[in-house]
């Protein structure tokens, strides 16, 4: 045998070059527009195509208010997460009073009682005239740790009840904000020199 290596028949192989987009272009499926209904957020769902992990939760929120948000994300439009989180981070310098006014509330339905011999809490009696739903949401993980976080440092009793209080007040500022908005139109409106006698 031949102390010295023998020479392969075989062109040495080389790496095929990697297909790859362009920098900051985005692949065909990331390009596809996502309809406003859909519950999944634009920027939820970029951050779960760049590696982020996305996580499913679910909020219960009366169902007047699971409608004005419904209502609300498919006008503007925008997602319903985003909707949330635009709600939570708006209201977020006044949502302690906002909860501690909440709970108040809740408190004076479940006030103590006696049974003759001790002192009980009557549960709040379910709302039927506005019963709770649920809301299935899909969020990064992250932001679920931010809401997880502001729930123990404002004291909220739940995710559920953060998200609640925030939405009802910054619901209810934008409705404010959209009549202010329709008066002034009406005020603009040019007079109809025709309309004169």
């Amino acid at each position: 045998m031949s102390d010295f290596p023998l020479e392969s028949n075989t062109a040495p192989s080389e790496t095929a070059p990697t297909q790859t987009a362009p920098a900051g272009r985005l692949d065909p499926i990331s390009r596809k527009g996502t309809p406003a209904h859909r519950t999944k957020s634009k920027r939820e769902g970029a951050g779960r195509r760049q590696g982020m992990p996305v996580q499913a939760i679910s909020l219960s929120v009366p169902a007047s208010l699971a409608a004005q948000w419904k209502t609300y994300s498919q006008e503007v439009p925008r997602s319903l997460v985003d909707v949330m989180l635009d709600a939570v981070a708006a209201t977020r310098p006044r949502l302690p009073v906002l909860l501690r006014a909440h709970q108040a509330a809740l408190r004076e339905k479940t006030r103590p009682v006696s049974d003759g011999t001790f002192m009980r809490t009557v549960p709040q009696p379910k709302r039927l005239e506005d019963p709770y739903v649920t809301m299935p949401l899909r969020l990064l993980a992250t932001n679920v740790d931010v809401l997880d976080a502001m729930v123990h440092e404002m004291a909220a009793e739940s995710r559920s009840q953060l998200v609640v209080v925030a939405l009802t007040a910054w619901l209810a500022d934008r409705r404010a904000e959209e009549q202010v908005y329709a008066e002034q139109l009406e005020l603009e409106v040019p007079e109809d020199p025709f309309d004169r006698p």
